[in-house]
């Protein structure tokens, strides 16, 4: 059974402590990804805990190959684009925020894009905007905007300006759970998730 019995939380077990450990994670989760391409899958493992496993891989992201980060982040883009994702997101204790800020200064643009979607995607929730403000995310999207249009990168700078403008939005309804999920699935033309749609983000692995 994909993701059975808390498999993917026994995983994180096994491989955390050095970087030679990180790697070895990629070897668990480099097919249960493709498989959370169904959505039934996607919630058993956000029950099993996929989400917080990811987050503790992506706390070395800066020990771990470029293949394993880009890979822990377009897992966590899936699970994110589900409403039991971003409630793990939401979370108290949990430090997507944080994680997700350090990954929008990856040298991958890959890995950057992945981080942007997950952003846009979580930052539906209004706990999330606070917390994220308090952190300073908006004063590094505007800047970060600005090293990418000083690069003549538009699209990048075009997504971290959506997502900047995401933190002043007011929330969706709060039993609004599958308009949360269509939204994310009909994004608007220039959000970063129009660019990494979930359908494909394991295409090509």
């Amino acid at each position: 059974r994909p993701w059975g019995g808390g498999s993917c939380v026994k995983a994180a077990r096994c491989n955390q402590g050095g970087a030679g450990g990180h790697e070895g994670a990629a070897a668990h989760f480099g097919l249960p990804p493709k498989m959370l391409l169904e959505e039934g899958l996607q919630d058993a493992a956000i029950t099993a805990g996929a989400v917080e496993w990811t987050l503790s891989i992506l706390q070395d992201a800066d020990r771990l190959s470029e293949y394993t980060t880009e890979y822990a982040t377009a897992l966590l883009l899936n699970l994110t684009l589900r409403t039991g994702g971003k409630d793990r997101c939401e979370a108290p204790h949990s430090r997507a925020l944080e994680a997700l800020m350090e990954l929008l200064e990856h040298d991958s643009p890959q890995v950057k894009q992945y981080a942007h979607g997950s952003l846009y995607s979580i930052l539906t929730r209004d706990s999330l905007k606070e917390r994220a403000k308090s952190l300073g995310l908006e004063e590094m999207l505007h800047a970060l905007a600005d090293v990418y249009r000083s690069q003549l990168n538009e699209p990048l700078g075009a997504q971290v300006d959506c997502i900047a403008q995401l933190l002043h939005q007011p929330p969706p309804p709060s039993d609004a759970s599958d308009t949360e999920e269509e939204a994310d699935a009909h994004p608007p033309r220039n959000s970063p998730l129009a660019d990494v749609p979930s359908s494909q983000v394991f295409a090509e692995g």
